[in-house]
């Protein structure tokens, strides 16, 4: 297997792109690692601190951010190469699907109005 570049080798995985975003307190990250143990890429959302011990400690708990903070580091984290083109383009027609059926709940309910 070719050796690839990462950000960070631990015990438990490899970081190999990584987003980020800071509010002051905690740093919010998307990243993608390679789980040494299960032999495969996964993606990771994850939480930093700054401790006394530590300069941006992980926290193993949830990821809480606001839906324009998840914005913000889902662009970065596009930006930084974490998501696969396959990844992207899948995550593209989702969306396109979502606007589609929206707009045809829209035009129904214009219609409906329109109607009355």
């Amino acid at each position: 297997m070719q050796e690839r570049e990462y950000i960070k080798d631990t015990k438990y995985c490899q970081i190999l792109a990584q987003s980020r975003v800071t509010d002051g307190v905690y740093t919010y990250s998307i990243e993608k690692v390679y789980v040494k143990k299960k032999k495969r890429d996964e993606i990771r959302f994850c939480l930093y601190k700054d401790t006394l011990n530590q300069i941006e400690k992980y926290i193993p708990r949830s990821l809480d951010v606001t839906e324009l903070e998840l914005l913000e580091l889902f662009k970065e984290a596009i930006n930084q190469d974490v998501f696969s083109m396959e990844m992207l383009g899948s995550l593209k027609g989702i969306l396109s699907q979502k606007k589609v059926k929206e707009s045809k709940v829209s035009i129904l309910s214009t219609e409906s109005e329109e109607k009355k």
